[in-house]
């Protein structure tokens, strides 16, 4: 896998497009489909990569945090139902991204609610806005849930549904996002918490496979 992601790195790096670049990896290596998504959603450009490192920050005093909810809440879902999870070349905690929008474990993701909130308890200082994508089941319910456990453990804050959590984090004003979606990442100018990478290690300290050292 490491050779493969070395390759794929060096194709994106010099201008071939992702997805002719993927197949002719993934082709090359033999690589089954869930390892061809490890590729496409671990590997960035070589200078891209280094750009969204340099954002990656801590919550901070003061600090006013916006949050794609659904991205944190399905990593550390997934990590919770033993699926894999890696850190990607930008730096980024993410998951093979098959269960997107699909909650499958009601039992553990209310876990992953819990252990979220715990975390933002921990913050104490800094305030949070969640935004839920209004498409997903239940996320007016799962809003409502978030304002009314925030008030009780006095997490200041709000949450919101919304048709477009990306535009909401990408040009709202805030000192930093939580979310690992690249494009948003890229286009937004401050600072990025990686929230369920520093969730997981506080609670279960695992060792997350690195895909290319930098």
């Amino acid at each position: 896998m490491n050779e493969a992601a070395e390759h794929y790195l060096w194709m994106l790096s010099n201008g071939y497009p992702q997805k002719a670049s993927l197949k002719l990896v993934g082709d090359k290596f033999m690589l089954p489909g869930t390892m061809r998504q490890v590729l496409y959603r671990g590997i960035a450009p070589a200078r891209l990569a280094a750009l969204r490192r340099d954002k990656i920050g801590e919550v901070e005093k003061g600090d006013l945090v916006r949050i794609d909810t659904y991205n944190v809440l399905f990593t550390i879902n997934n990590y919770l139902l033993g699926k894999p999870l890696f850190i990607c070349n930008d730096g980024m905690l993410r998951d093979a991204g098959e269960m997107r929008g699909r909650i499958i474990n009601k039992p553990q993701f209310s876990r992953s609610v819990s252990l979220m909130l715990e975390v933002l308890q921990s913050w104490p200082e800094a305030s949070f806005i969640h935004y839920l994508d209004e498409p997903v089941s239940h996320s007016r319910r799962l809003s409502i849930e978030l304002c009314e456990d925030m008030v009780q453990m006095g997490i200041e804050g709000d949450a919101h549904t919304v048709k477009s959590p990306d535009h909401m984090l990408m040009h709202e004003r805030s000192s930093a996002i939580c979310t690992s979606d690249g494009v948003i990442i890229d286009h937004y100018d401050r600072k990025v918490i990686d929230l369920p990478r520093y969730l997981l290690q506080k609670y279960f300290q695992p060792d997350f496979p690195v895909l290319i050292q930098e």
